[in-house]
């Protein structure tokens, strides 16, 4: 991509982010070019004092009038200045949280696969990191800029107006700096895309270091895992400095040679200046105005630099936001029960399929179980229960209903879907429960809590009930942030309950309970169940029997042993793995 490409997609993707700051920011540039133009009468000021001393003509009165012009000018300047910056800022944050507010809502509406197939340390660095780089285009290049363009082309334009001669002189070596400058995008596309990468890539490697402390510890991983972590950060690092060892040169090299107006301007105006073709006043006002060009234009030139890495950040907060949605109706529809029914379902991660022309339909009420190998697609047939994704091929039905036409929300309320690795928030753990119906009194919470077996070791906490669950749970064991994340579902009260492994952690004792809570529970409901314990859903209604993305059978515990080989040899090994639990 040009590099005048890159910069008018920025500008376009800038502008369509500011919305309605756009009237600050342009505020904001005025003050800032307002401040510049002043900011050019020192220059006046300080040449024709310096010409009145060579002429010998200089007064008290000269220099206290010019002395005073040049420090209101300069007054001025810095307060235009410091207004286009609070200006500027004021805009820049709100439009911050603005694109903030929008990815958080852009979450909500993307299938919620997309979310789960990215590193946790992708989203913290896009909603924190790749976000915040956006502040300075809005805070700094839109008012600043626009003021280093306007300063020297205005200087230019009076050294034109002074003498012609001079002027020509003043950008010479301008567009020699430009050129030798240039050199720095050579390869830039490459170096910047594997650079953007480099970063994203150290960021997920120290989330993934952080959250996996505790395992990597317990099992004497910390060298290999921490070289890991090591490994990306010295690829950043050595990514990075590819990148700067390509520009050190081009960049010292133009910007010295963009600096030096005074080579051409010196010599040009001394020799005009002895063969009697130009005023003393008029070569010095030239030469110190000449100075005043190579700095604003210096700074625009970096800043056009930052358009290219800002570019990217838009790009990367774009093509969030550009994500597929799922889209779904506002108006609630009428259901005809609670069952699910697979319809010809084909569905895959990109390019694989996990899924393959699935068909059938759950029981009307009571226990439906999902089994099958691991890497079977029972996981991902419970998520597309949930509405995680939208299938690839076919149809789901809820309650008669395609899922496709069924809004969200009413969705929502009508499952509850408990995974083999539920959230925690860091409140209390009655809140963390009432989070299934906020409105529920305590008494429906300890109900809720007594029925997915939880109720003991939680009154047997410090502060009970009230006790914090800490950073994503961390204070419970797995098991007891599954019992309570069961106990969450229970007080949703939905009519279908999804239980995707949702026992996993659970002792055998305390899944036992949690199976007769829920068959109490599920009077008039559907319950479907991805189980790994067979034996806790012997007496499901229906049991399907999943094999590489396809049903290999389905029916009650008693059908699947006599006419299904690969349900009876999957009982055989869990029985006979139970019966040796029970020697040991």
């Amino acid at each position: 991509m040009s590099t005048d490409k890159t910069q008018k997609n920025s500008l376009n993707l800038l502008w369509l982010y500011a919305g309605d700051k756009k009237v600050q920011l342009f505020k904001a540039s005025f003050y800032a070019v307002l401040g510049v133009l002043i900011g050019v009468i020192p220059y006046f000021c300080v040449a024709k004092l310096l010409s009145a001393f060579y002429y010998k003509s200089i007064t008290q009165d000269d220099i206290l009038i010019y002395g005073f012009v040049a420090i209101a000018a300069f007054a001025i300047k810095v307060f235009l200045s410091t207004l286009s910056t609070m200006t500027s800022h004021e805009a820049a944050f709100s439009i911050l949280r603005t694109i903030r507010t929008r990815i958080t809502e852009k979450m909500e509406r993307i299938p919620m696969g997309v979310m789960l197939d990215k590193a946790s340390g992708s989203y913290k660095m896009l909603v924190v990191d790749t976000v915040e780089r956006i502040e300075k285009p809005f805070a700094h290049m839109v008012p600043e800029m626009t003021a280093n363009i306007v300063t020297p082309l205005t200087i230019i334009i009076v050294l034109f107006a002074m003498d012609w001669r001079m002027a020509l002189g003043a950008v010479a070596t301008i567009p020699l700096g430009f050129l030798v400058t240039m050199g720095q995008l050579i390869g830039y596309k490459e170096k910047s895309a594997r650079f953007f990468k480099a970063n994203a890539d150290m960021n997920d490697a120290i989330v993934e270091y952080v959250n996996g402390i505790e395992v990597i510890k317990a099992f004497n991983q910390s060298a290999s895992s921490f070289s890991k972590f090591t490994n990306a950060c010295k690829y950043y690092r050595d990514t990075t400095l590819d990148w700067w060892r390509g520009c050190w040169f081009f960049s010292a090299a133009g910007l010295n040679t963009l600096s030096s107006t005074l080579l051409v301007t010196l010599p040009l105006g001394a020799y005009l200046f002895m063969n009697g073709k130009i005023e003393f006043s008029t070569f010095l006002t030239c030469a110190v105005l000449s100075m005043g060009i190579a700095g604003p234009m210096i700074a625009a030139m970096n800043y056009a630099e930052m358009f290219a890495s800002v570019f990217q950040a838009f790009k990367q907060v774009n093509d969030f936001l550009e994500e597929k949605d799922q889209i779904r109706p506002k108006e609630n529809v009428q259901f005809k029960g609670s069952s699910f029914e697979f319809k010809n379902v084909v569905f895959g991660y990109k390019e694989k399929n996990v899924l393959n022309n699935i068909s059938f339909k759950t029981a009307e009420t009571g226990v439906t179980a999902i089994v099958g190998h691991s890497g079977s697609g029972k996981s991902t047939i419970a998520k597309l229960m949930a509405g995680f994704w939208d299938v690839g091929k076919g149809d789901i039905l809820l309650g008669g209903v395609s899922l496709s036409k069924i809004p969200f929300k009413q969705q929502m309320q009508k499952i509850s879907y408990v995974a083999q690795d539920n959230y925690l928030f860091n409140v209390s753990i009655m809140e963390n429960i009432r989070m299934g119906r906020p409105d529920a009194s305590d008494e429906e919470v300890y109900e809720a809590a007594k029925a997915a077996g939880c109720h003991e070791f939680i009154t047997a906490l410090e502060n009970g009930y009230n006790t914090k669950a800490g950073d994503a749970g961390n204070r419970l064991s797995g098991g007891e942030r599954q019992r309570i994340t069961i106990a969450r579902a229970i007080l949703k009260n939905a009519d279908v309950i999804i239980l995707d492994e949702a026992t996993a952690y659970a002792d055998p004792e305390n899944e036992a309970e949690i199976q007769k809570a829920l068959s109490r529970l599920i009077h008039h409901k559907v319950l479907i169940v991805i189980a790994h314990r067979l034996s806790t859903i012997k007496n499901a209604e229906k049991i399907l029997v999943i094999e590489k993305g396809e049903l290999a059978d389905s029916g009650t515990h008693e059908e699947l042993m006599k006419k299904c080989a690969l349900y009876k040899s999957m009982w055989d090994r869990h029985m006979a793995g139970l019966e040796q639990k029970e020697v040991a």
